[in-house]
């Protein structure tokens, strides 16, 4: 189980007074927190005089505030916060692409995601790709205010706890490869140079030291890397779950949890969260990143392919749908699926993995309503602006069980170009060589149509 990153606290029942009172205290301690320059900040409150002397100004702060309320809403007892109705659930799925050496720009473009996420018009967003724990600190903490929830699957471990975390032969077959590929990058860019152009070498070495040379962005050279992943004091920084997945949300999220996949190369796995809508009752939100067929990269795997190991983690993903959604509720699987049907738009990407979901009962409303590719040729980071729009549709909003449903909508968002400042000149480029998917399901509340 994960936690809940940002989820604002519950305001308890009780008489008007202590609701405003608790309101009073919400608002000073954000006043706090803003005048700190850091969300996650609190008062300290640790004894019980502290407490009570804060508790007394608060007293002095609610209480004109709370003699108005009484005189005017006549407030009692019983009075209870009415939440406004969830009449319509906006999920939206996009692959980032944020890590060095995967993306050109990945701090302007980091920059540019966190600002547009905010007004992108989502109830829930499932991201991939936001490989470094800073980055998903930092979109969790600077849109806490539009999506105060989030769930993440990458957890620090605090080191190889087993000790050397690459042994000599692993850290000599890696070595090889970095120094010829990445001898010019500098040190917080070399993992992620290391997994991207050294990735056959990078799939015969054990996940512990994948582990490592992932999540080491302090080396600062090919050889400082790979000493302190083959170091025997396991003094490593090693993170466990490192999938780039970060689900964020405007509504309360229940139930969290993540479920690893089998996988030859780095952490797969899939984000679950459980919340409520008033038109379809409970929805579970899964979000996930199968595996990509690497035409590049020699398959050492279990599976006999890319495409096997896809279909295998398919088949893990759906034994997990089905063990833990709500019997009686909705479910939405996002994410960057690495496989989608032909459509006149778009052409088939591993097809025959995409349709065992069909068959599992969910369905695409992009699909139906779009069906745009969504990895495109013209995307300024895989060709330019002026190719024609080919390519795969292979990120997925895919819903099942909306009974209550009276429509649904599908859009592709973030396909527009944006202007940034790279070593000192202007650039025209995408937020990511992904676009993304908005998927919006309307319902009513029930009892509020006609015979």
């Amino acid at each position: 189980m994960h936690f809940n990153a940002n989820a604002a606290n519950a305001q308890p029942k009780g008489c008007c007074f202590s609701q405003l009172l608790a309101g009073v205290e919400l608002r000073h301690v954000a006043a706090v927190n803003r005048r700190a320059g850091w969300a996650k900040q609190q008062p300290d409150l640790t004894s019980s005089v502290g407490v009570s002397k804060y508790r007394m100004m608060l007293v002095r702060e609610a209480a004109p505030a709370c003699c108005f309320a009484l005189l005017l809403f006549h407030c009692g007892g019983d009075q209870t916060d009415v939440a406004d109705p969830v009449t319509e659930l906006s999920l939206v799925t996009f692959n980032a692409a944020l890590g060095v050496g995967l993306a050109p720009y990945p701090e302007q473009r980091l920059a540019a995601i966190q600002r547009d996420l905010a007004s992108v018009g989502a109830d829930v967003i499932c991201l991939q790709e936001v490989w470094q724990p800073e980055n998903i600190e930092q979109l969790t903490e600077a849109l806490a205010r539009e999506f105060p929830y989030a769930h993440r699957s990458v957890q620090a471990v605090g080191g190889s706890a087993g000790g050397t975390a690459c042994t000599a032969a692993e850290a000599s077959l890696l070595s090889t490869c970095i120094a010829e590929s990445c001898a010019e990058v500098e040190g917080n860019a070399l993992p992620l140079c290391a997994i991207a152009n050294c990735a056959p070498a990078f799939t015969e070495v054990s996940t512990s030291c994948q582990q490592c040379i992932a999540a080491n962005q302090a080396a600062t050279d090919v050889q400082n890397l790979t000493t302190i992943c083959s170091a025997s004091d396991g003094a490593a920084a090693a993170y466990r779950d490192q999938t780039g997945l970060l689900i964020l949300s405007r509504l309360p999220l229940e139930e969290l949890d993540y479920v690893a996949f089998e996988s030859s190369l780095g952490d797969r796995g899939a984000l679950s969260a459980r919340l409520q809508t008033d038109f379809s009752g409970s929805v579970d939100i899964y979000c996930t990143h199968l595996a990509a067929s690497l035409r590049e990269v020699p398959y050492t795997g279990a599976y006999g392919s890319w495409q096997g190991e896809r279909l295998r983690q398919i088949d893990q993903f759906l034994e997990h749908v089905s063990a833990t959604r709500a019997p009686s509720g909705a479910a939405a699987l996002l994410g960057d699926m690495n496989c989608g049907p032909g459509t006149p738009l778009a052409s088939a990407a591993s097809p025959d993995a995409f349709e065992r979901f069909v068959t599992a009962d969910f369905s695409d409303p992009y699909v139906e309503g779009d069906g745009r590719c969504t990895f495109c040729s013209n995307n300024p980071l895989n060709g330019l602006v002026s190719d024609a729009e080919e390519g795969a549709l292979i990120d997925h909003v895919l819903v099942s069980g909306f009974v209550d449903t009276v429509s649904s909508s599908a859009a592709r968002i973030f396909d527009d170009t944006i202007d940034i400042q790279a070593e000192g000149s202007a650039v025209q480029t995408a937020r990511s060589d992904h676009y993304g998917v908005r998927v919006a399901i309307s319902g009513v509340l029930s009892g509020s149509m006609g015979p």
